[in-house]
C-alpha cells in the first residue's frame, strides 16, 4: 500500500541516481542537496508511519533499500572521483549485496521482512555524517566512515543471527 511514508522512502530511492550525477560534474553543493533531502525524508517516513500507524511491509523494503542505494551511490561516486579508499567503498558493498541477498531469500521462504535495528539505523547516520565530512577533510571522513562500516558489519552479524534463528524455528 502506497501512503505517505512510502512515497518519502520512494523519493529517497529515486532521488539517489542524482548523486552519481552531481558527483560527476563536481557538484558538491548538488550532492549536499540531495543528501539534505534523504536525510530529511529518512526521517519523516519513520515519524509519520508510526504517527498515522502506516507501518506497512513495503516500508520495511523501501526505506532500507533507499538508504543502502544513497549511500552506495555515494560510496561509488566518492571512490570514482574523489579518491575514497577501495577497501571501505568494497567493504560496504559486498557487505550489502549479502545482506540483500539474504534477506530476499528469508522474504521468499518466510513471507516477512526482517525489520531495521538500532546497529542498522546508527550506521546509516553515521555514514551520512562521514560522506559529508569526507567532502571537507578526507582523513577525518575516512575515520567516521570506518566507524559507520564497523556499525554496518555489526548490524549485518545480528541481522545474520536474527535470520538463521528465525529460519530454524
Amino acid at each position: 500500500m502506497m501512503n505517505i511514508a512510502n512515497l518519502l522512502s520512494l523519493s529517497r530511492l529515486l532521488l539517489a541516481p542524482l548523486i552519481l550525477v552531481f558527483f560527476s560534474r563536481k557538484n558538491l553543493f548538488g550532492v549536499i542537496v540531495v543528501w539534505t533531502l534523504a536525510a530529511l525524508t529518512d526521517f519523516l517516513d519513520g515519524r509519520m508511519a508510526r504517527k498515522l500507524g502506516e507501518i506497512s511491509e513495503l516500508g520495511k523494503i523501501l526505506d532500507p533499500v533507499a538508504d543502502k542505494m544513497t549511500l552506495c551511490f555515494s560510496f561509488i561516486s566518492l571512490m570514482i572521483w574523489y579518491d575514497l579508499p577501495l577497501w571501505l567503498g568494497a567493504i560496504y558493498i559486498t557487505k550489502e549485496i549479502f545482506q540483500l541477498i539474504g534477506g530476499l531469500f528469508f522474504l521468499k521462504t518466510r513471507q516477512k521482512v526482517i525489520p531495521s535495528n538500532y546497529w542498522g539505523k546508527a550506521s546509516t547516520f553515521i555514514f551520512f555524517v562521514g560522506l559529508f565530512l569526507y567532502c571537507l577533510n578526507p582523513q577525518i571522513g575516512v575515520v567516521v566512515l570506518s566507524v559507520g562500516l564497523i556499525l554496518s558489519l555489526i548490524a549485518f552479524y545480528t541481522y545474520s543471527r536474527k535470520m538463521l534463528r528465525k529460519n530454524e524455528a
